[in-house]
């Protein structure tokens, strides 16, 4: 076997275990949101362009129910066998180099209309994505310097490479590359069996039980006229959150919410609406829960009133319960807003008189609670995970 391809399988070798670390971590992410965990912390769901799970944990972020990440663990060890498969003599190093090129091509295709994906319909990107682009582009690099021959040649002996691979008595060390590949296979559908199973419980249970409480729920009707909104309102799927900005669950919502719509943002609205437990403003709570909450709520309209809602929900959910109303107006100017309309909408009253009115619509329908969602006219009170998101979307286009 030359240097160069004995070389190149080692390097073939070493990046395919880097693939393998980046593919399981992301497959780890996308799992702990089936349980309604965020892991990887800021680093997979920080603010700005960056969010890891919005990615993975999306209806984008399958293929055939099972996580891409764990596709991708299956491709690495391929990889791997192949590499393995190489290092046995010259004309495996030859069968396997072409394939290689083969494989990694793939990759690479597949990872540019992933890119896509996320730039023009996701709207963010996965940091650890793009990382496993960059061990796929060195790759198909390595492999082709490898080869040493033109591109397309590849794919015309591929067909032929693949025959090498055959468990026939002169290729014997084909029996390896088929032992990994299966053992990759069944390690990655075992894993993802084994975690929906724990977190959802057998195949169609939570379908089965989300389809049952819609069926029960009677269908209410909110006023949302004026509402911060994000999304078209003509979309099938409208989700309508009661929330505060102290409460410690809607603060986590807030992160599910974002993970959710991202992968929706053609069929999908969702509009926010006040229910501050804070007797200062709401009277339909017995007690006080969250002190301050009514008047950050009512900055919030005032923000909205210049189309800064959004922004300023972003900033208050980022510090949640400790956020500091003394920072009131420091925090807006750094938003762009314009201060002096800002102190006038509150001095009149305008945002209190709004999140009054949310109160009073979240009275007609018996909200107690934050966060209460509304989902097509289904009250669910209490958080929503990305999975059973997708379960109610996928009922509701049952019972359409």
């Amino acid at each position: 076997m030359s240097t160069d391809r004995m070389r190149a399988a080692t390097w073939c070798m070493l990046l395919s275990l880097i693939g393998l670390g980046l593919s399981g971590y992301l497959a780890y992410l996308h799992l702990g949101l089936l349980r309604g965990e965020l892991l990887g912390g800021a680093a997979c769901s920080g603010s700005g362009a960056f969010n890891c799970h919005a990615v993975t944990g999306g209806n984008w972020g399958q293929l055939f129910g099972m996580p891409l990440a764990l596709w991708g663990a299956i491709g690495y060890v391929t990889v791997l066998a192949l590499a393995l498969f190489a290092r046995q003599s010259d004309e495996t190093a030859e069968a396997a180099t072409t394939l290689l090129v083969v494989l990694s091509t793939g990759f690479v295709l597949a990872d540019a209309g992933l890119f896509l994906l996320m730039a023009f319909v996701i709207r963010f990107y996965c940091l650890f994505c793009l990382l496993t682009y960059a061990v796929n582009i060195v790759l198909l690099i390595v492999s082709l310097r490898a080869f040493g021959a033109p591109w397309a040649r590849a794919f015309a002996q591929a067909p032929a490479a693949l025959q090498a691979l055959a468990p026939s008595r002169p290729h014997s060390d084909a029996g390896l590359f088929w032992g990994l590949v299966a053992a990759g296979i069944a390690g990655a559908v075992s894993v993802h069996a084994a975690t929906t199973f724990v977190s959802q419980g057998s195949a169609g249970a939570m379908r089965k039980q989300v389809r049952e409480f819609a069926l029960r729920q009677n269908r209410v009707t909110v006023d949302v006229a004026g509402d911060p909104r994000l999304g078209s309102p003509a979309a099938p799927i409208q989700l309508i959150e009661f929330s505060d900005f102290y409460c410690p669950a809607c603060q986590r919502a807030s992160k599910f919410n974002t993970i959710m719509l991202a992968g929706r943002r053609r069929d999908a609205t969702f509009v926010f609406k006040h229910f501050p437990l804070d007797t200062a403003c709401n009277d339909k709570v017995t007690r006080l829960v969250h002190a301050g909450a009514c008047k950050v709520a009512a900055a919030s309209e005032c923000a909205h009133e210049q189309g800064q809602f959004w922004p300023f929900h972003d900033m208050v959910f980022g510090q949640g319960a400790t956020y500091n109303l003394n920072n009131l107006e420091g925090d807006v100017t750094r938003l762009g807003i314009d201060l002096t309309r800002f102190r006038a909408c509150l001095d009149s009253g305008r945002g209190m008189e709004a999140v009054k009115r949310d109160i009073a619509e979240a009275g007609k329908i018996q909200v107690t609670s934050t966060p209460t969602y509304i989902v097509n006219g289904i009250p669910m009170a209490g958080g929503l995970s990305p999975a059973v998101f997708e379960e109610i979307v996928a009922v509701l286009q049952e019972l359409q």
